[in-house]
């Protein structure tokens, strides 16, 4: 019987009409949608501290209130839930089990006391309940800029660990974000000029920003913002003769000073990209003091015939996570000595 079995099997193999590569490969999954609520499902995939649109983000920040509901396959008797915090931590305040007939029930609330990221924030129910679905509620208001939730997971009291399988949200960045996921393509995030001779990766996953909408003192050669108020700008000052370094770098706090009626932080001699450049931390609100309280981090770099400016700036509050993004750019600066 085995043997004849096998042969059937065989014959009606050698007899199948034959099937293409095509039909052998499973059918890709569409991509998830930047930002979007969906970024939250399946297993972490943001693994550095920035804005990536392979996690949920709402629409805006320091908005206040904002949930995350995730859905998991199967319902379990809840032993933990971990929340993978990937920007920004520490805005949960409450996380419910949305039970089958539609009631809610808190297993925690509180203040949540992640500070580091990427991370887990990890929920722990006193109580024994079974659920599948786990609703995240946040007071974006609570830390400065943007808050990401890469991944949630649920593990049982048998021993069991799920991904979310689907999810939803008050808001999303994806309304927005989801229009330029042509920006997040690899082409997109190098900026190339051959002929000034620079090369550089764009900061994090910031999108283009229109220049016209932009002042500064020189001609913009690329500019990126994470949210419209958050910027890093390329630009090329002429200069005849070239500047030293620290000629440039007293010219430059003088200006933002004087002018500005910024309050210089930090000044420092640098490489970036080979050469020497010159580095500038300031704080201004304008040099009539009513507007917001602005961040900058200059980094100057002066060649035969120009300077090449690179300058991030940003609302105060969300400089220190916005500084480690420009500080990555400037590790991929590639810039020739002098333009071509």
């Amino acid at each position: 019987m085995r043997i004849g079995a096998g042969l059937l099997v065989l014959a009606l193999v050698l007899l199948a009409p034959p099937v293409s590569a095509q039909q052998l490969t499973p059918p890709k999954e569409p991509p998830k949608e930047p930002w979007s609520p969906e970024q939250a499902t399946g297993a972490p995939d943001t693994l550095e501290a920035e804005d990536a649109p392979t996690a949920w983000t709402p629409m805006a920040p320091d908005a206040g209130n904002e949930w995350l509901l995730v859905r998991f396959e199967r319902a379990v008797s809840v032993a933990e839930v971990r929340i993978h915090e990937s920007l920004n931590p520490g805005a949960v305040h409450r996380v419910s089990a949305s039970l089958e007939d539609g009631v809610s029930f808190l297993l925690w609330e509180g203040d949540d006391p992640t500070v580091q990221a990427p991370s887990f924030f990890e929920v722990r129910p006193d109580r024994e309940v079974v659920a599948r679905a786990i609703l995240v509620e946040m007071d974006t208001a609570r830390r400065p800029g943007w808050n990401a939730i890469d991944a949630v997971e649920l593990v049982g009291r048998d021993g069991s660990r799920q991904w979310a399988a689907e999810a939803a949200a008050s808001s999303t960045y994806a309304t927005v974000g989801g229009m330029l996921a042509d920006e997040l393509a690899p082409s997109a995030r190098t900026y190339t000029d051959a002929a000034l001779g620079i090369k550089m990766s764009a900061p994090g996953y910031w999108i283009r920003a229109n220049p016209a909408l932009l002042d500064v003192p020189g001609r913009i050669l690329r500019a990126w913002t994470r949210d419209g108020a958050a910027t890093v700008v390329v630009f090329q000052w002429q200069t005849a003769p070239p500047a030293s370094p620290a000629l440039l770098l007293d010219r430059l706090a003088a200006a933002l000073e004087g002018d500005l009626g910024a309050e210089v932080q930090a000044r420092e001699v640098q490489e970036v990209g080979g050469l020497r450049a010159v580095g500038l931390v300031a704080t201004g609100t304008g040099k009539d003091g009513g507007g917001p309280r602005i961040k900058q981090h200059w980094v100057a770099i002066p060649r035969q015939g120009d300077v090449v400016v690179l300058l991030l700036s940003t609302p105060a509050d969300s400089f220190v996570a916005d500084e480690r993004t420009f500080d990555k750019m400037l590790a991929s600066v590639e810039i020739l000595g002098s333009p071509k």
